[in-house]
């Protein structure tokens, strides 16, 4: 089965979350048992400090002898131990009942008449603990000699690892050392419960962790996912044909970059679209305009009120002119826009190309009364195709000539910089204003000014043009002249690159 993309990221950000929330929680139940189990272990070490400051005591008061401590007199000891308040009084609570404590170990020392009388609990005195007492309310203790040997206490189990160890000082030399096994896990009821009570509340944490996740991550998606859908609801419009769609987004991250390329994506789309429109159109003019004229005039002479003379038939043979050169012109527009036009790169010099396209139209120019100008730069030698190259300064110098009012200029100037060289080709009133400029480039673009189509021209030539300077790696580019007219600024490499 197939997720959609808002499944995979609440999933996504659920395997994230539950990730992050186990290892997070694992680590705190890890730092709470390691934790709580220092703290203990911390606690008895007090209780051990307090102890042995109780038993250097006491060895001072028998003789510095250890024969008058009994077990009962140890366990005692211990039970009164307070770490928390730091000293060992009388008045700590009393022992547990007998029923709470562990039976001795059967490897302690034989017990004296008054032990075992002590130990019956129907014949041992009131308030007085029986002797067989654990070690106090803290892990096995034991007091040991400097030899090693056990005095008294609860002997240390086999396993027990790095034990807590106080020595008892006595004028500031040891005399005897307690040992207590350090605690590494829970052993009464209520530290278990404890624990319990914390992994549950853990377990409910993690829970309601998920659960407000999920809340979240839901919300993330709605907010997320909303302008991807609105960009796949964009994009199946424009799919249909629909490319006014646009995505008004004011965002600077990589979303609205997107939304911006998709805008500007429909804008081009709509004006190839447009574009296509008014190609079919003013090609069906073009091609309407010369056949009506010669239906009009061969149904003149069927019909017999035009006499067929040679006038007639060189009318017929201009306008039949006019059409094969709007057909060349749409042909060769065609190849030139699919890459069909070969190119034959090799050492031209520019000037030289410039003056043979002047002398192909200076008679005209002369009849009109227009001045063509070029300057006499010195040898511009680039990599280029020569007859293409002829054709582009042809086209232009053909518009500049059918586009400038007599009298008028036209004058052509060239540079040279490291890498490439520049030409400019200027001519007199009328002009063209700046948003119109690049138009001019738009196959059958017409201008509805003085600059408006004069001539039997389709409109085609400076399209070619600039389909043949960007297969030159140049640029081509319109403004206003300084002359009042037009500029027309080429931009050439000296060197193609391959």
């Amino acid at each position: 089965m197939t997720l959609s993309i808002s499944k995979k990221l609440i999933l996504s950000f659920l395997g994230l979350t539950l990730v992050v929330l186990v290892a997070t929680l694992g680590l705190a139940r890890w730092s709470f048992e390691h934790g709580f189990l220092d703290y203990v272990n911390a606690l008895e070490e007090k209780r051990l400090q307090l102890l042995a400051i109780s038993l250097s005591r006491k060895y001072q008061n028998s003789g510095l002898s250890w024969s008058s401590l009994t077990r009962q007199q140890f366990n005692q000891m211990l039970w009164k131990i307070s770490p928390e308040k730091g000293d060992v009084t009388d008045s700590m609570m009393p022992p547990p009942p007998d029923f709470m404590l562990p039976p001795p170990p059967f490897h302690l020392s034989p017990k004296t008449p008054s032990d075992l009388l002590a130990d019956h609990p129907r014949l041992r005195p009131p308030g007085v603990p029986p002797t067989h007492l654990g070690p106090g309310p803290g892990s096995p203790t034991a007091l040991f000699d400097i030899s090693g040997q056990i005095i008294v206490g609860m002997p240390l189990p086999h396993d027990a690892i790095n034990p807590i160890s106080i020595p008892v000082l006595v004028n500031g030399e040891p005399v005897a050392e307690l040992k207590s096994a350090p605690r590494r896990h829970f052993v009464s009821p209520q530290e278990t419960a404890f624990s319990r009570q914390q992994l549950i509340t853990s377990v409910l944490i993690g829970i309601a962790s998920l659960t407000l996740a999920l809340l979240v991550s839901w919300l993330l998606t709605k907010i997320l996912l909303a302008p991807i859908r609105r960009m796949i609801t964009g994009v199946l419009q424009m799919s249909n044909g629909e490319y006014s769609i646009r995505f008004d987004e004011n965002k600077k991250d990589e979303l609205g970059q997107l939304m911006g390329n998709l805008d500007r994506l429909a804008l081009k789309l709509e004006k190839n679209r447009d574009s296509r429109r008014r190609w079919l159109a003013d090609i069906s003019h073009e091609l309407r305009t010369p056949i009506t004229v010669l239906t009009g005039e061969i149904e003149s002479m069927k019909d017999g009120i035009v006499p067929i003379d040679m006038q007639q038939i060189l009318s017929l043979d201009q306008e039949v002119t006019r059409i094969r050169h709007l057909i060349d012109d749409l042909y060769e527009l065609s190849l030139s826009d699919i890459g069909g036009l070969r190119y034959s790169f090799s050492p031209l010099n520019i000037h030289e190309s410039l003056s043979g396209s002047v002398e192909l139209i200076k008679k005209r120019a002369n009849v009109q009364e227009i001045d063509v100008e070029l300057s006499n730069e010195p040898e511009l030698v680039i990599n280029a195709d020569v007859q293409r190259l002829e054709q582009l300064f042809v086209n232009i110098l053909e518009n500049a000539l059918a586009y400038t009012d007599s009298p008028g200029q036209i004058k052509i100037s060239t540079a040279k910089s490291d890498s490439q060289v520049s030409i400019k080709i200027e001519d007199t009133p009328p002009g063209v204003i700046d948003d119109d400029c690049e138009k001019l480039f738009d196959p059958l673009y017409r201008l509805e000014m003085s600059r408006s189509r004069r001539t039997a021209g389709a409109g085609l030539g400076l399209a070619i043009c600039k389909n043949i300077v960007n297969a030159h790696q140049g640029t081509i580019t319109a403004s206003p002249s300084m002359l009042g007219g037009l500029c027309i600024h080429i931009v050439l490499p000296i060197q193609i690159e391959s």
